[in-house]
């Protein structure tokens, strides 16, 4: 080509005779003809053949951008092409020598959105023209085979488009996909996982059933039933056929204790004192059980929890990241949901154990159109702690005992009125009764002195809902929900000297009593909808409104000389009043994906409170970004803002919490906090993954009692006693998971701090560590399955003591200096030279178990062994003061370090039949 074009530009006309002009010109012509001829043929053969070029390539594993390079730079080879429009990810390898350019591309670009086209003599590379193909949306839901309830979170994912998502907590989901064939994959946490392929041509309805893995059928060799959670940043979804293997006080799994061993969730001993997420209150937890914001979620002090295992069909909780559609709470939410029933055959649950018995039944409802669960379960710590307590009791020469036990009652029902409607009703009634009754006995001369120390508390909840679901299309989900929730506390502190004497009979008597008391009853409308637009966004949005009456009261009274004359009547109308208030929130999310490496929550919340004639409004953005650059490696980062319109009232600081639950109001604003975290995700190989966050928290508005029965405290006048001020908490995480067919577990560590300052009259105005405030918190879970039948466990915790203060002054028992009977008892100000001052010594323990599964007919059986505290460690759960007679008969106050049982063991056996 080259040379032909130089030929013809090189052409020129000589000077000839004017006799060979004419042989010139007839010569010239036909070289000319010939000459544009072979012009023409070159040209047309240079535009066939600049795809024909013969090149030489090999490569192995290499970037496709710089085999494309490697391409252009070859002699005779026209590329042009824009790294910008090439797949990052793509490698090739390819030997070719002397092949035609055309035969590499085709190889090159191979399962890519990439082709060539000519311009002129050069080769483009552009991206195909997208085929617009027709969409459609499969939907339905994902239930349990053996039983028909729905199973909450499970994941759909599509192995030929690559798009997925999850169900919502009633087991719908909703994939829109382009028309063509699908490859689905469902799967969840205790399930065995199922693929489906069809071929995409119209809307779809499906309905999925997941095989749940018995304990007795295991295969020790699948990954199916080795993960303990499904950890997504500032979440985690318990597996609650793992949690029911680990080690666990008296041979009961229980999900707050089991979350207390997960990076930055902090309690008292043994639970003891609430739980602190992140540095927050105890009061800023929204415990929710079937959707129903519950109070008080804890049995036994922090022991136990309401949610009794055997009933929880899912259980989620959020301890940093929040989104939208959740709100009332500032730390954390505790998201769990009970059974519904089997829908396909009656089936019962029998437990008897160490610390409680438990029976559970379930069937279809008549005409299999729906089903029913019930539960019940009592706590049989009172059987033994009654004749312990008594006989150590009687050993220091004094009489009493110390008793304590729960009971709780789940009930559920649903109805399937169509493939588009179900309703469900749900109901549960919980309380716990706790006693501790100290009587001493001194004789003085002819006088007996008889000095009394005793306290009764009970609290519980009651709480019910009634729910519709509907769906609406294949695009749009509704949860619809009627709620009623109530608690209740009341407390009765007795200090009494009385003395008696043979011949004059009772000569005097002293009292002290002070009671606590707390009534919070709700009534709620909510409704929440998910809307499906496309693969890339799940939006959902909703409404509530929740009606509030408070009712708290504390009073003390003193001076009385006939026990039988302190009653409630006769204290006036101390804990009758209540103050109302009307809560409303409004929300919409959008989990957006961005691009395959980039996904967003965004959200925002509008919550509002009317009091007394006063109103609060605060708008709450909130914000999740996750970028993962490779399938290994997750890196995340969310901001927040949180309120809530509730605070609670400690009026005591040591011994057992006297929790009054109080609104905000005109005079006390509501809480508020910034949350900020960040945090990576990796695994390593197939069974190992590491998350690690950080996080800051700023709180404002929080309050701290400081008043005392001096002034009988009702509904209004709490406000008088109070100070406000603010709180920060920040810390590192870390857990390190292994999750492999035989071996399973976690190491967790959290390095934290959380303080609190309020004004002058509080702490001299000066930051002081909040109540769980753990420096260090290191815990190790481990799980080893031997078999299918035969698996051991093991729980060990290393943690900083919690911070605490003692009070100076709470009442005096006036007494000579040189002895003598006690003859009244002074009520003081508690005095507090400065806020918890003091730590616990560290707390650790060991745990052990051992579980043993075996099935025969239609029944499986589990027998648990284990010990609680193997080696003895004597934790205090708190310390208290009291005043005792020395040899002398001189009373003195001493510190009393209270604990749970140095050694508990387990034996739980577990009956399931159909």
């Amino acid at each position: 080509m080259m040379w032909s074009s130089l030929h013809l530009r090189g052409f020129s006309r000589p000077l000839l005779p004017a006799w060979a002009e004419g042989f010139a010109a007839s010569r010239q012509c036909s070289f000319a003809i010939g000459a544009l001829v072979l012009f023409l043929f070159a040209s047309s053969l240079s535009a066939q053949t600049a795809l024909d070029v013969p090149v030489t390539l090999q490569l192995e594993n290499q970037q496709l951008s710089r085999a494309l390079q490697l391409l252009s730079e070859q002699p005779q080879v026209r590329l042009s092409f824009s790294n910008a429009s090439l797949p990052n990810e793509k490698k090739v390898a390819i030997r070719a020598v002397n092949q035609p350019l055309k035969l590499v591309l085709d190889e090159l670009l191979e399962d890519t959105d990439l082709e060539y086209v000519l311009s002129g003599t050069q080769v483009l590379l552009i991206r195909k023209p997208e085929i617009q193909r027709a969409a459609h949306t499969l939907h339905g839901r994902i239930a349990d085979f053996e039983s028909g309830e729905h199973i909450a979170g499970a994941v759909v994912y599509d192995f030929m488009s690559g798009q997925g998502t999850y169900a919502n907590e009633y087991g719908y989901f909703s994939l829109r996909m382009e028309e063509g064939t699908a490859l689905l994959v469902f799967s969840n946490l205790g399930y065995t996982g199922d693929t489906i392929r069809l071929m995409v041509d119209s809307n779809y309805y499906l309905t999925v059933f997941l095989k749940p893995i018995f304990l007795a059928e295991v295969v020790v060799s699948s990954l199916a039933d080795s993960v303990f959670m499904n950890s997504t940043p500032g979440k985690a979804e318990i597996n609650m056929s793992q949690a029911n293997r680990l080690a666990s006080l008296g041979g009961e799994p229980d999900i707050m204790r089991l979350a207390g061993a997960f990076p930055g969730v902090q309690t008292g001993t043994d639970g003891f004192g609430g739980i602190s997420v992140r540095g927050g209150n105890v009061d800023q937890n929204l415990f929710l059980l079937d959707g129903v914001p519950v109070y008080n979620a804890l049995h036994g002090i922090g022991i136990y929890s309401i949610y009794n295992s055997s009933a929880v069909r899912s259980a989620s909780i959020l301890t940093g990241n929040i989104p939208a559609s959740y709100g009332g709470r500032i730390s954390s939410v505790w998201d769990v949901q009970t059974r519904e029933g089997n829908e396909k055959e009656h089936r019962g649950q029998v437990e008897l154990g160490t610390s409680s018995a438990l029976l559970l039944l379930e069937g279809p409802l008549p005409g299999k159109k729906g089903a029913f669960f019930v539960s019940g379960r009592r706590a049989l710590f009172d059987f033994y702690s009654e004749p312990i307590s008594r006989k150590l009791r009687q050993e220091e020469g004094a009489e009493g005992y110390l008793s304590y036990y729960f009971y709780d009652l789940n009930a559920k029902a649903n109805l399937r009125i169509s493939d588009k409607d179900r309703l469900y009703f749900s109901c549960y009634n919980g309380k716990d009764f706790f006693r501790d009754n100290y009587d001493q006995y001194r004789w003085f001369q002819d006088t007996l002195s008889i000095i009394s120390d005793r306290e009764k508390v009970n609290w519980g909840n009651q709480i019910a809902a009634l729910r519709w679901n509907h769906v609406f299309s294949e695009k749009l989900f509704a949860n619809s929900i009627l709620t009623y929730s109530r608690y209740f506390y009341n407390s009765a502190d007795l200090i009494d000297v009385d003395l008696l004497s043979p011949d004059r009979g009772r000569i005097a008597r002293d009292v002290l009593l002070l009671k606590y008391s707390s009534d919070v009853r709700d009534v709620a409308g909510k409704i929440d909808l998910d809307y499906l637009p496309g693969a890339n966004h799940r939006i959902r949005f909703g409404i509530q409104g929740t009606s509030h009456r408070f009712q708290p009261g504390a009073t003390s009274f003193d001076q009385a000389t006939i026990i039988d004359s302190i009653q409630t009547d006769t204290l006036g109308k101390w804990n009758r009043s209540y103050l109302s208030s009307f809560e409303y929130d409004a929300y919409v999310q959008d989990e957006y994906k961005a691009s395959s490496k980039l996904s967003l929550n965004l959200g925002l919340r509008l919550s509002g409170l009317f009091v007394n004639g006063a109103h609060h409004s605060v708008l709450q953005p909130r914000l999740l970004a996750q970028y993962a650059p490779s399938s290994r490696l997750s890196l995340h980062a969310a901001a927040g803002r949180h309120s809530q319109f509730l605070h609670l009232l400690t009026p005591t600081n040591i011994g057992l919490p006297k929790d009054l639950w109080v609104s905000a109001t005109g005079r006390v604003p509501p809480q508020k906090a910034w949350h900020f975290s960040a945090g990576a995700s990796r695994k390593f190989g197939t069974w190992v993954s590491m998350d690690v966050e950080a996080y800051f928290k700023s709180m404002e508005n929080l309050i701290h009692f400081a008043g005392t029965t001096q002034e009988r405290l009702n509904a209004v006048n709490w406000q008088n006693q109070v100070s406000v001020g603010e709180g920060k908490a920040l810390g590192l995480e870390y857990m390190l998971r292994l999750e492999s067919p035989r071996l399973g577990g976690w190491i967790s560590y959290t390095l934290s701090s959380s303080t609190r300052r309020f004004g002058k009259a509080v702490n001299r105005g000066e930051a002081f560590a909040h109540r769980l405030d753990r420096r260090h918190n290191f815990n190790l879970q481990v799980l080893y399955k031997f078999n299918g039948k035969w698996d051991v466990n093991a729980a060990f915790t290393l943690a900083s003591g919690t911070p605490f203060s003692f009070p100076l002054a709470q009442y005096e028992l006036v007494q000579s200096p040189f002895g003598g009977a006690p003859t009244e008892i002074l009520q003081k100000p508690v005095l507090i030279e400065a806020l918890n001052a003091q730590r616990l010594p560290v707390y650790h323990k060991l745990d052990l178990g051992v579980n043993h599964y075996f099935k025969q007919r239609d029944t499986r059986h589990t027998v648990k062994l284990g010990v609680y505290n193997l080696y003895f460690r004597q934790n205090p759960l708190y310390y208290t003061i009291r005043d005792e007679f020395d040899e002398e008969g001189v009373l003195n106050r001493k510190v009393i370090q209270v604990s749970m049982l140095p050694f508990f063991p387990a034996l739980r056996y577990i009956l399931e039949f159909n």
